[in-house]
């Protein structure tokens, strides 16, 4: 995985891209920023007031050398971007009234990535939960829908999977449940280079078990192989089944993915989330995520639980979605 990660980094090398952090009082992304400015990786930009970040940054006794501090306001296409902001979006509303709001860093950065003026913007839980209930219609298109997967990896046997769950979605439909899936899988090949195989869990084995559950998975799997014929997946599926080539072939004889799923699909929030947890537990396996896929613009979540590294990594694995 080490190995995948300085492929990963290769690619965006040169592009320098720009990487907005409208909440940066925080130890992690003062760090991060850090890390992307010596790196040359990119450019970070922190997004609010400068006498503040600059003042918790020296608390924590943290370099802001070489990394771009401003106040929305700040920037000499704040007019430009709040005139377009009300020809595009809000044409009801007076200038000030946009004004005051385009000041709030989280909505300017969003109008950064409209105006691609920056390539990647990552937010904390509850910016990322006000700009879903405040500006969801600016970040989604009706087409794609809002989900997450996770990555999860052994360096030693240099293996990559990813775990998908409707994180959005407590307990999907079977037409979301599907969309997951099929978001998830393209999203897998272009960071692993490999064809996806995926999972479609469930407490059943081709049929081995009757459930209202169950019959949402078995419908989302039709809609996935009606869309993407070509797409190898196999479900309803134990997780035993899906990984252990000997167990497969024991309980669904004859299935496509012969022990080698690399794309697990979970039929919901709460079994995504307690499946992963014990992997992190009590396994070797390392994980990367919530990594966020099906928004217009490349936004990130910062889960609170995630630590210097695993934010730099999310960084890059963000930009290489961006970049594929």
């Amino acid at each position: 995985m080490c190995m995948l990660f300085d492929q990963w980094m290769e690619k965006i090398w040169f592009k320098t891209p720009i990487v907005i952090f409208p909440q940066p009082q925080d130890v992690r992304i003062l760090k991060v920023a850090r890390r992307l400015t010596d790196t040359g990786l990119a450019r970070a930009l922190l997004l609010g007031n400068q006498f503040e970040i600059r003042s918790f940054a020296e608390t924590q006794k943290i370099r802001l050398n070489g990394v771009s501090v401003r106040k929305p306001i700040h920037f000499t296409s704040f007019d430009h971007y709040c005139r377009d902001f009300r020809k595009q979006f809000a044409p009801e509303k007076k200038i000030p009234e946009i004004r005051q709001q385009l000041q709030q860093p989280t909505l300017f950065g969003l109008q950064m990535l409209w105006h691609q003026e920056a390539q990647l913007a990552l937010l904390r839980p509850q910016a990322f939960k006000e700009l879903l209930s405040q500006w969801s219609h600016l970040l989604t298109d009706g087409q794609h829908m809002l989900s997450s997967f996770s990555l999860v990896w052994h360096e030693q046997e240099k293996q990559l999977l990813a775990f998908a769950d409707p994180y959005f979605y407590p307990r999907p439909t079977p037409e979301q449940l599907a969309e997951i899936a099929i978001t998830t899988a393209k999203n897998f090949q272009k960071l692993s280079n490999q064809t996806a195989r995926l999972a479609m869990l469930s407490f059943s084995t081709r049929g081995s078990a009757s459930h209202p559950q169950i019959e949402v998975v078995r419908q989302a799997l039709t809609i996935i192989r009606k869309k993407t014929p070509d797409l190898k997946v196999e479900g309803e599926i134990q997780f035993d089944a899906a990984f252990v080539p000997e167990v497969g072939r024991k309980k669904a004889p004859g299935n496509v993915l012969n022990g080698k799923a690399n794309v697990y699909i979970f039929p919901s929030l709460n079994a995504a989330n307690i499946g992963l947890k014990i992997v992190q537990t009590l396994t070797p396996y390392q994980t990367l995520g919530p990594i966020i896929q099906g928004l217009k613009y490349p936004v990130q979540l910062i889960d609170d639980t995630v630590c210097e590294d695993g934010l730099f990594k999310q960084i890059i694995v963000a930009l290489n979605l961006i970049n594929a």
